[in-house]
């Protein structure tokens, strides 16, 4: 039912952040990694901030061989530390899990001075041009350590530019214009294909023109390129635009286009769009407003889907809205001179638990109660003239009752009491024909 203002770009696997562990495993091979003998060794120096594996080797839930086995790190690896138990073992981690490894099968690739080693000073710290994607809610500090003051918060999931990282593996970055730093422990880091924030949320076009349409029933969009899968329901024949712009900054991927699509953004296979939509224009079947409502709710078949006419993108919407839409289309045109714009309109049940999860309830409808997912509601776009004082806005509202679509009153900017109403939306409109 609703369309979000902002998109975060970003659905990434929820990763239980805590006192996770390594283990170290016989060099021959990975696969023996549970039973792999580990040796405590006297405590190692507390200002090693990164090693490198000797060997394949176990990551622990605790600092010993009693922690359960969470993942096999291979040998070569080059892991960042952020603490060292007192028996020598070291907290470190490896794609996005923390944990512990034996000090026995690593070698010391990197250390501050004693005197920087809780409070990192300029000297330490190096240029990096890394994207950060958060895997919990981290605060971001003044300075690169626990002990510095909080000048405010990375939410779970969000993406952000990384442009310094000190030798204890903290980053530098600036978020909805705070700048400071944020722990290695919380985050994932990427330089290709990665995850990005876009900023503000506007409509699947955002000024694009590179337009595809997907060519396969249940196309897939991710947060990075293959990684992270945030909707994988998406009709065929759906809109998409490349963005090549965020494309290239994200660090290109032979084979991935960074893409609008959904009202989001992100990172689908080439291989899954084409350049034209082949959906029908009309509801050839005959189908009924009754026989759409008796689908599932954002599981709508793809048979009663049809691309609205005279609309550039070919935005799907269910079959038997299609002939009021025209209609309405005609009598808008007739006052306007131009078509009218339809920024969504069929939203699929993935897709709306995505927004639900990542906006909440205040700006994003429960899964299974949108009229969008049944392919009867549009969303016009957030401009100025479709706006509660726009001239596009005032004429729909007083007009599209007659061709049987309706703006709900309780979607009104201010409700009878004269109170502003929090969910006010002036951009949808919903069908209530036949």
């Amino acid at each position: 039912m609703i369309k979000p203002r902002r998109v975060v770009a970003t659905l990434i696997s929820a990763v239980a952040i805590g006192a996770l562990s390594i283990i170290t495993a016989t060099p021959s091979t990975a696969t023996n990694a549970a039973a792999a003998v580990e040796v405590a060794l006297p405590a190692a120096s507390t200002n090693i901030t990164e090693v490198r594996t000797t060997a394949n080797l176990n990551l622990r839930s605790s600092a010993g061989t009693s922690g359960r086995i969470l993942k096999t790190i291979p040998t070569g690896s080059s892991v960042p530390v952020s603490d060292v138990a007192s028996n020598g073992w070291y907290k470190v981690t490896y794609k996005g899990m923390n944990g512990w490894i034996s000090n026995k099968y690593v070698t010391v690739t990197a250390k501050t001075s004693e005197s920087t080693s809780k409070n990192t000073d300029a000297s330490s710290v190096k240029s990096v041009n890394l994207w950060l994607a958060a895997t919990s809610k981290v605060n971001i500090r003044k300075s690169p350590n626990t002990s510095s003051a909080v000048a405010g918060s990375l939410p779970k999931h969000a993406a952000v530019k990384a442009t310094s990282r000190a030798a204890n593996g903290w980053y530098k970055i600036t978020y909805k214009k705070t700048t400071g730093w944020v722990s290695n422990q919380y985050v994932l880091t990427c330089t290709k294909g990665c995850q990005v924030d876009t900023g503000a949320y506007s409509t699947n076009r955002a000024g694009l023109t590179d337009r595809y349409y997907t060519k396969v029933a249940g196309a897939d969009l991710y947060s990075a390129a293959g990684k992270r899968l945030r909707i994988g329901d998406i009709p065929k024949n759906s809109v998409v635009y490349r963005d090549l712009k965020w494309e290239k900054a994200g660090g290109q991927v032979a084979g991935w286009y960074f893409v609008r699509t959904q009202g989001m953004d992100g990172w689908m296979k080439a291989s899954q769009l084409g350049r034209k939509s082949t959906a029908t224009t009309s509801n050839s079947r005959g189908y009924t407003r009754a026989s759409v409502m008796k689908q599932k709710n954002g599981k709508i078949p793809a048979s009663m889907l049809v691309a609205i006419s005279r609309d550039k993108e070919k935005t799907l919407i269910a079959a038997p809205a299609a002939k009021d839409l025209s209609r309405l289309n005609t009598a808008f045109k007739k006052k306007f001179g131009k078509n009218l714009d339809i920024d969504l309109a069929y939203r699929t049940l993935e897709t709306q638990q995505y927004y639900y999860k990542e906006l909440g309830p205040y700006i994003a409808a429960k899964p299974g109660t949108s009229n969008h997912g049944w392919g009867l509601a549009i969303d016009v776009p957030e401009s100025y003239d479709y706006s509660f004082r726009g001239k596009y806005y005032k004429w729909l509202k007083a007009n599209s009752k007659k061709y049987n679509w309706i703006h709900r009153s309780n979607l009104e900017e201010f409700r009878a009491n004269g109170t502003r109403n929090p969910y006010a939306e002036a951009w949808h409109f919903e069908y209530n024909g036949k």
